[in-house]
């Protein structure tokens, strides 16, 4: 057979023995994810960039009075990274992770993450209260 062909399947079982590792890492987030639902609201963010300094994503399970009672983050450049305890958000109120502080023991896309996870999370929240919705 043509090199090219045998290149080209090489490419083809590459890319797609990519897909199923990285299909199985978001399944095994989304268990981790749920499994903090019995902690209050779940907010997830991402923070940081693809190729520098790579990419964050941070779920932290907030409580009735806004404290964050679980944080999990996903951070790594491989599709073998699992997800990890952030012990330096658990405590912490929502207004100090949606503010501009640095929280020591986090990456800058880690960082970046847990606002954004705030930050939606307030939103949220004030779009509910908007329509009368409880939550």
């Amino acid at each position: 057979m043509d090199p090219i062909f045998w290149l080209l399947a090489a490419v083809v079982i590459g890319w797609l023995g990519q897909m199923y590792t990285t299909y199985r890492q978001s399944m095994a987030f989304n268990r981790q994810v749920r499994a903090m639902r019995p902690f209050g609201t779940i907010s997830v963010g991402v923070g940081g960039r693809r190729y520098r300094g790579g990419r964050a994503f941070v779920a932290i399970a907030v409580d009735e009075s806004d404290v964050v009672r679980r944080a999990l983050s996903l951070s790594g450049f491989t599709t073998f990274a699992r997800g990890r305890e952030v012990p330096g958000l658990i405590g912490r109120r929502v207004n100090v992770l949606a503010g501009e502080r640095s929280i020591e023991g986090l990456s800058k896309p880690q960082r970046l993450a847990a606002r954004q996870a705030a930050v939606l999370l307030k939103q949220g929240k004030k779009s509910t209260a908007a329509r009368g919705v409880t939550v």
